[in-house]
């Protein structure tokens, strides 16, 4: 059964709004999205090989989803700081994170990171990044890092390329919310824009060595995560906002119809994608 969320409600509210008052009431979707593939917390792992520990900063950290698998792939030897500024999801994040896994979640935001200056081996952010004040975290992310250390920014998206799937339900969001598009993303004031991670970072003297990894994984899903996990994102909160619930809703099952198989499941494709950057040694800047 689908549960009534209050994120369409938001434009009536009088008060100011803030980027994550958007994730309002959608924690209990976010169950039903994509776990982040073990690959790429694993290759986290790789990097920070040389270090035997120590503390990780995740931002934007939502209901943990990345959290744990961050978690689960470095150990106990790293303490994990996870900063969520939406009551809501923290409340979930907790809820779902199982006892003894060395995950502290706390309130804050990525401009402003309650957190000692040159203290983190590892800050990260999943799928979060593009709703920041991009230049002012970078500035943060330059201040907290130790000499050496990694900026690793993660985020997947449905892969249109080659899924008819993929691409009909991007088409139906495009349709309902004429403002966005597949390739763009949500922005603090509430807009939509694209981004260029790797160019900012390559742009910035703090950091080095500045790598996109990217790949394509699929996931068999029925139709109560296919329309739950579309309930979860916030540019179809919107769409429905803007078109109508009934409407999108109408047009996402026909869409899973359209393309589910005979065992009423349908493959959808993701395309994750890792960004690192170093943070450069502070005896070696000129």
């Amino acid at each position: 059964m689908l549960r009534e969320t209050t994120t369409a409600n938001h434009a009536a509210s009088s008060r100011v709004r803030r980027p994550w008052d958007d994730f309002d009431g959608l924690g209990y979707y976010y169950q039903y999205r994509p776990e982040y593939p073990s690959a790429v917390a694993e290759q986290l792992w790789v990097m920070l090989e040389n270090s035997t520990g120590g503390t990780v900063i995740e931002v934007g950290a939502g209901t943990g989803l990345f959290t744990r698998s961050i978690a689960t792939a470095l150990g106990p030897a790293y303490r994990i700081v996870a900063i969520e500024p939406n009551k809501d999801m923290r409340r979930h994040a907790a809820s779902q994170t199982p006892a003894g896994m060395p995950v502290t979640y706390m309130d804050g935001i990525a401009e402003h990171l309650a957190v000692a200056g040159h203290s983190v081996q590892l800050l990260t952010a999943a799928n979060a990044v593009h709703r920041f004040n991009r230049s002012v975290f970078y500035q943060e992310a330059e201040r907290v890092l130790i000499p050496g250390g990694l900026l690793a920014l993660v985020q997947y998206k449905p892969f249109h390329r080659g899924s008819a799937f993929a691409d009909d339900f991007l088409s139906a969001i495009e349709g309902a919310l004429p403002t966005y598009r597949r390739h763009r993303h949500s922005t603090p004031g509430g807009g939509f824009s694209e981004i260029d991670l790797t160019g900012e970072l390559k742009g910035l003297s703090a950091f080095q060595n500045v790598k996109r990894e990217a790949f394509v994984y699929h996931e068999q899903i029925d139709l109560e995560t296919f329309m739950h996990r579309a309930l979860s994102y916030t540019i179809v909160q919107k769409a429905m906002f803007t078109t109508g619930c009934s409407h999108v809703m109408a047009h996402l099952f026909e869409i899973f119809d359209k393309h589910a198989d005979q065992t009423r499941l349908a493959a959808m494709p993701y395309e994750a994608e890792m960004i690192t950057a170093r943070r450069v040694d502070l005896g070696l800047k000129s």
